[in-house]
């Protein structure tokens, strides 16, 4: 009698443990208000110098350089412009944590307009603590000429400094998976494509602009309602930005 009571009493108890259990994935997504309540399109405006277009925020950070070689151009400017990478930085002030990598460069092929001259390129992505900064992918063409080498274009979309960031997520990507799953009514698919970024966010408070940094998951979830008459395969998914320290839900689109 006492035994029958015991497992009775421990099933109620494993009962309870899976109720609790289940009820931390049915919990109400928490909402990074003042993010989805404040965002704003940034005003940019460009400048340019010796023939670089130079772009800054509203702080006055730059945020985007571009740099073309006209078929018309003279030489002079292509002997103007720099020969790497670290010659353009001190556009980009960075703080300790903060490294560009060469991911990638093309092998040296021939100019057709140009027989003494050869082309390659460069591709660098911008990483804090070991952990891709989004939209911090640069591409820089070079020329080598009898003159050395030089850059022919380039094109930089931001290396934002990033400070005082901690890179270690405190949740799990199936548990991201789960917030979006809660947020859509839907069942968690473990198969939805998942990523670790850091990025930056921008919102307007008392006419004041607020930047917030911060680990996120992005994560490529399931297909949103949309045309039947549209293939299966080329309908739009729900892409959601969870963070990766508070679990908060930062923003989806379609």
């Amino acid at each position: 009698m006492k035994k029958s009571i015991l497992l009775w009493m421990f099933a109620l108890l494993m009962m309870a443990v899976g109720m609790s259990s289940c009820s931390s994935d049915d919990e109400t997504t928490s909402i990074a208000k003042g993010i989805y309540d404040n965002s704003f399109t940034e005003k940019y405006y460009t400048e340019s110098i010796n023939g670089w277009t130079i772009t800054r925020d509203e702080s006055n950070r730059v945020t985007g350089l571009t740099f073309f070689l006209l078929g018309n151009d003279s030489f002079e400017k292509l002997y103007s412009c720099p020969s790497s990478l670290d010659e353009i930085m001190y556009l980009f002030p960075l703080s300790d944590g903060n490294e560009i990598r060469l991911i990638r460069q093309g092998e040296l092929s021939a100019v057709d307009e140009y027989p003494d001259f050869q082309q390659f390129y460069e591709v660098y992505e911008h990483y804090y603590k070991g952990v891709l900064v989004a939209n911090g992918m640069s591409r820089f063409y070079y020329f080598i000429t009898p003159q050395g080498k030089w850059m022919s274009y380039a094109f930089t979309e931001s290396f934002i400094d990033i400070k005082d960031l901690d890179p270690i997520p405190e949740i799990t990507e199936q548990k991201a998976k789960q917030i979006l799953a809660n947020y859509l009514n839907v069942d968690r698919d473990d198969t939805w494509p998942c990523k670790l970024y850091i990025n930056e966010y921008s919102s307007r408070k008392n006419g004041l602009v607020v930047r917030d940094q911060r680990l996120v998951y992005c994560i490529e979830g399931p297909y949103a309602p949309g045309d039947p008459n549209v293939m299966y395969f080329t309908a739009p998914r729900y892409h959601a930005q969870i963070d990766a320290h508070t679990g908060e839900l930062i923003m989806i689109t379609e």
